[in-house]
């Protein structure tokens, strides 16, 4: 089948695709709609070495990664639970938080999801502040030129929406019903391949081409069925009186 003839199909057939589009993008809308909304707020944890050494720095760099999960362990969760007087167990607790070094920029970036965006900034807020306190009381162990220095930026603020993202839900939700409804003209169109509907479909199927086109006409029973039907006006004297 050449391109024109696809063409042709899915022309005739647009309305099967624009509604298949309209009923997924609407079903993705009212699942999203119907979701609980999760809000995220996120916080930035500079690093500091005390000196600008390429072997410091690497170390720096493998105790980043080592960092990250002591922010996200069940000591800290504690801890935090119990400063924020958060009725939810560790493991609640640690769902809701993420930890993720970036040793490209020295940094570490926490983040904390909650239904709540302020109780998403208190986790995220407290979780910062306790492991740089427990930083703070390490680094005294070491040596001033071996020492590092992690700071907050800034104070986190309150959770923005995470969850559900509507918009790319719609996209996708269009996107697929595009695909469904293409794939559905393909199907209705494979089941009346053996229909020859039109003289373009009859030169197709048997590679000649159509002189004419023999007309329908109504059969004799019919129209003798409908004259003896048809009342005839009286022409007899009886019928006149």
């Amino acid at each position: 089948m050449q391109l024109r003839e696809y063409v042709r199909i899915f022309t005739r057939r647009a309305w099967i695709i624009a509604l298949v589009v309209v009923l997924s993008a609407a079903s993705a809308l009212v699942v999203s709609r119907l979701q609980t909304p999760e809000y995220r707020s996120t916080i930035i944890l500079n690093v500091w070495p005390a000196r600008l050494d390429w072997g410091l720095q690497q170390s720096i760099q493998n105790l980043m990664r080592n960092w990250a999960a002591k922010i996200t362990s069940r000591d800290t969760a504690l801890r935090t639970i119990n400063q924020l007087q958060l009725d939810i167990t560790p493991e609640q607790f640690l769902s809701k938080v993420a930890a993720k070094p970036v040793e490209s920029d020295s940094i570490i970036e926490v983040t904390a999801d909650d239904e709540d965006p302020l109780i998403a900034r208190d986790i995220a807020q407290m979780t910062a502040e306790i492991f740089v306190k427990d930083i703070d009381a390490w680094k005294i162990t070491l040596d001033r030129r071996d020492q590092v220095d992690i700071t907050i930026r800034d104070y986190a603020l309150p959770g923005v929406l995470h969850k559900p993202k509507w918009k790319t839900n719609l996209l996708a939700g269009g996107a697929f019903g595009m695909l469904a409804g293409f794939v559905l003209v393909l199907v209705l169109q494979w089941l009346e391949a053996d229909i020859l509907r039109t003289p373009e479909d009859v030169e197709e199927q048997t590679g000649t081409a159509v002189l004419g086109i023999i007309p329908t006409f109504a059969s004799p029973q019919t129209r003798g069925g409908r004259a003896r039907n048809k009342r005839l006006p009286p022409t007899s004297a009886s019928a006149q009186r």
